[in-house]
């Protein structure tokens, strides 16, 4: 039986899965343990590393700096950032056939290592929707997404979620607002 993870749920987009580890004020990765299982959840190793303190601190610099440039659509910060991390990194890039993008190969099961993912798909949010990137309207909820919209209006991480929730409560405003009128 799989427990239910502390993290939101995936966007599909490691970068913003890897920022949504920062909720406003709360820090879901306090512990390295916890960043430790965020890479299970995340689904970036089904086995992860021991993560030190260390390297802990690292990937909420990274994760911080990832959340600053993509939200101030700030593309020379995130070159930046991310030239600094793939040099860390040990392994190599190489070519899906399939699509010609370029894949980082590994050369060891690092934390490092498994952030690469995170790092580029950050760079390519960036190069792909830049300005794209949004905070939830709701103001109880700061989880990133990237506005997919045609008009670029999207404001609520999920419909489901949010988006419903203040819909329903500027109906029910609406309507309140509203005096009855009774025939006498």
């Amino acid at each position: 039986m799989t427990r239910p993870s502390s993290f939101p749920a995936s966007t599909g987009r490691p970068a913003l899965d890897l920022c949504n580890t920062r909720l406003g004020e709360k820090d879901l990765l306090e512990r390295p343990a916890s960043l430790e299982s965020w890479f299970v959840a995340a689904g970036l190793t089904d086995h992860a590393p021991r993560v030190t303190r260390r390297e802990l601190e690292a990937a909420r610099v990274l994760r911080d700096g990832i959340r600053r440039a993509l939200l101030e659509d700030d593309a020379q910060a995130l070159a930046g950032l991310a030239e600094g991390w793939l040099h860390r990194a040990p392994g190599c890039l190489k070519v899906e056939a399939a699509t010609l993008r370029p894949r980082f190969a590994p050369a060891a099961g690092t934390s490092c290592c498994l952030l690469v993912g995170a790092v580029l798909d950050a760079l390519d949010i960036a190069r792909e929707a830049p300005g794209r990137v949004r905070e939830c309207a709701n103001e109880r909820c700061p989880v990133l997404f990237l506005d997919t919209s045609r008009n670029g209006s999207r404001r609520w991480c999920s419909m489901e979620r949010c988006g419903a929730r203040a819909k329903a409560q500027a109906y029910y405003r609406r309507h309140r607002a509203v005096p009855e009128t009774r025939d006498l």
